[in-house]
């Protein structure tokens, strides 16, 4: 009975609010495309300007270092005015200054202002405001439905890649930025203006037509207060970063580390169009058992498949077939990534201060997505290679899965939400966090 209870539960979540899950899948979908867009971008820049790669990769720093900065800000501005707002004006923003980067000129600074205002709009882009939104409408089936809105990223890692090459390859690489400006803009701009939604938008909007006058429903989790200060909040933004840099900085730099490993580039860019479709699948399996399973424990599972991955490129760099194999890895593993660490933030701190908390992560492994390829194409630079850098994303991964696993079991947050009633005051005093038997 239970087991049926529940699928009609989910079904209900997903026939309401199956259209918020399609524009945040948008959205992250276009967080994404300045990344996936630079690593193919790295050698006409090269060749044009005679830049770094290092320099080149920079300009991912600026977004990173903002994200740091005005991470809570904008955390803050989601709790307090809802992602719908936010979400609109950011894919407009953000498909205009992606564009943009087709104006750099061979001042590097140039590079880095237009970068500069890729940061603005990135702020209103960032998976905070997505997750937001589709966490406060599903709870059944909250794991499926983030890790459907976070298959964005893995359209994003199939679609920018070739499309990039193809247009750098035909057209320039000026013409390949204002190009995938106006196709981003095409598929994302409509579903987000015309459905994005969350709960706390849907209470503004009843309170606007008078049909709901009361204050927003209470919802259940830690002050944000408690979850900064928290020693299981700091494990989890480390274990976050660690994700980051050793398998998503692997993911977005793999086409120039599997050129460096011995492969042409066409086959680099035609192997690494394998990890979208890959990604999706390890994503809808990864919402699948976080529904069912300890989130945990699929965390760091998903960062042991990256460390099978790193090992199979070092082993047999010349080999398309494990090249292959090891990308199906990364995408099972890349699947499970971001999905995995908004959940948790979900069951280990609640949606109370959700955009706060995950906001202040997401800075952090922002930080760590700019900083990351930074490194990988410094030691490139001073080695000629990217097998060093590969090598350290096995420690790094190993490091991450420890994190995860050290989080524990989730916290009875019902218990710890504000009391209704005076009557009910002495139960559970504020702020307290019970832990729970299940998962």
């Amino acid at each position: 009975m239970a087991g049926f209870r529940f699928d009609a539960e989910a079904r209900q979540e997903w026939r309401r609010h199956w259209p918020v899950v399609l524009a945040g899948a948008g959205g992250m979908a276009l967080a994404s495309a300045p990344v996936y867009t630079t690593a193919i971008m790295l050698r006409p820049l090269e060749q044009e300007f005679g830049w770094s790669r290092a320099t080149i990769a920079s300009g991912q720093m600026i977004p990173a270092v903002a994200a740091v900065l005005m991470g809570p800000f904008i955390g803050l501005a989601v709790d307090r005015f809802g992602p719908r707002r936010l979400g609109v004006v950011g894919v407009i923003a953000a498909c205009i200054t992606l564009a943009l980067l087709s104006t750099a000129q061979a001042a590097v600074w140039t590079w880095w202002a237009l970068w500069g205002a890729m940061a603005l709009s990135a702020m209103f882009i960032k998976p905070t405001i997505w997750a937001a939104g589709v966490s406060s409408l599903f709870s059944t089936s909250r794991g499926l439905a983030l890790a459907l809105m976070l298959s964005g990223t893995a359209l994003c890692s199939s679609l920018t890649p070739p499309l990039a090459n193809y247009l750098v390859d035909s057209y320039g690489w000026r013409t390949a930025y204002l190009a995938l400006g106006a196709v981003w803009a095409v598929l994302v701009i409509p579903p987000v203006l015309f459905f994005f939604n969350s709960a706390a938008d849907q209470h503004r909007a009843r309170k606007a037509a008078k049909a709901d006058v009361g204050a927003a429903a209470d919802l259940p989790g830690c002050t944000a207060r408690e979850g900064l200060l928290s020693w299981r909040y700091v494990r989890l933004v480390l274990g976050a970063m660690t994700m980051t840099i050793g398998t998503v900085t692997c993911v977005v730099s793999l086409v120039p580390i599997l050129v460096s490993l011995g492969h042409g580039r066409s086959t680099a860019a035609g192997v690494a169009g394998f990890i979208g479709l890959t990604t999706i699948v390890g994503r809808l399996t990864g919402g699948y058992l976080l529904d069912r399973l300890n989130g945990n424990l699929v965390a760091a599972s998903s960062l042991l498949l990256t460390v099978i991955a790193c090992a199979l490129l070092l082993g047999f760099p010349p080999s398309v077939p494990v090249a292959i194999a090891a990308v199906l890895l990364l995408g099972f593993s890349m699947g499970a990534e971001l999905d995995a660490v908004a959940y948790l933030m979900t069951r280990h701190f609640g949606l109370k201060s959700f955009g706060v908390l995950f906001g202040t992560l997401g800075g952090l492994q922002a930080l760590a997505t700019g900083s990351g390829p930074f490194l990988v194409n410094s030691i490139y630079d001073a080695t000629g290679s990217y097998r060093l850098a590969v090598w350290l994303f096995i420690p790094i991964c190993l490091a991450g899965a420890g994190l995860f696993l050290s989080l524990g079991r989730y916290p009875d947050l019902e218990r710890s939400r504000a009391p209704a009633a005076p009557a009910k005051a002495a139960a559970t005093s504020p702020g307290e966090i019970v832990v729970s038997a299940s998962k």
